[in-house]
């Protein structure tokens, strides 16, 4: 009976071994975020090939952006490309996105600017909860561009949410060349009055 005890926890210990984080540093996510992270960077690389990390730290050591890149290059450097990396840095207030090799189909810039920002400026104080929100959501974009990359779906992805953000800013932008236009009007015939 001992034998088979043995064994079986060899073969829990090599399946253990066997599986591999796709969270590398977390201070902020939750255990359902971490499970959904892990789950769905497991069927991306199944179909991909690419590893989907994500790296989230309240603060590191130094505060400059020399620190920040010390620490992105000493996480990345243990890597194996292809990757993506989403790095949310709390302390410095930064979030940085890494692909190696480059897809040109996948601006990182886009994703930070459209799918992570709206969520974080709603909470000045940058909360738990807003973060994790905006790591996601960062997360489920990145992911279904390299999946679409591959010309593969991954249908147990969340909805990415846009927050409104860039329809917000279209309509406002809108209105105020609407209001410019009313009040040039205006003042046109008020003048051809006199």
């Amino acid at each position: 009976m001992n034998i088979f005890r043995l064994l079986l926890l060899f073969g829990v210990s090599l399946f253990c071994l066997k599986a591999e984080s796709f969270v590398i540093a977390n201070s902020f996510l939750n255990t359902r975020s971490v499970d959904f992270i892990q789950d769905i960077s497991e069927k991306l690389f199944d179909k991909t090939g690419v590893r989907l990390y994500v790296v989230c730290e309240n603060e590191i050591e130094g505060h400059d952006k020399y620190a920040r890149e010390r620490y992105k290059n000493k996480i990345i450097s243990n890597l194996k490309a292809p990757y993506a990396v989403i790095f949310f840095i709390k302390s410095h207030k930064k979030i940085d996105i890494i692909v190696k090799p480059p897809i040109d189909s996948i601006n990182s810039d886009t994703i930070i600017t459209q799918y992570m920002v709206p969520i974080l400026v709603q909470d000045k104080k940058l909360s738990t909860s807003s973060i994790s929100a905006s790591v996601l959501n960062g997360y489920a974009q990145l992911a279904n561009e390299i999946a679409t990359h591959y010309k593969q779906e991954i249908p147990e992805n969340i909805i990415v949410d846009k927050s409104g953000a860039k329809n917000f800013v279209h309509y406002a932008f809108l209105a105020m060349l609407g209001i410019t236009f009313l009040v040039i009007v205006g003042v046109y015939f008020v003048g051809r009055k006199r």
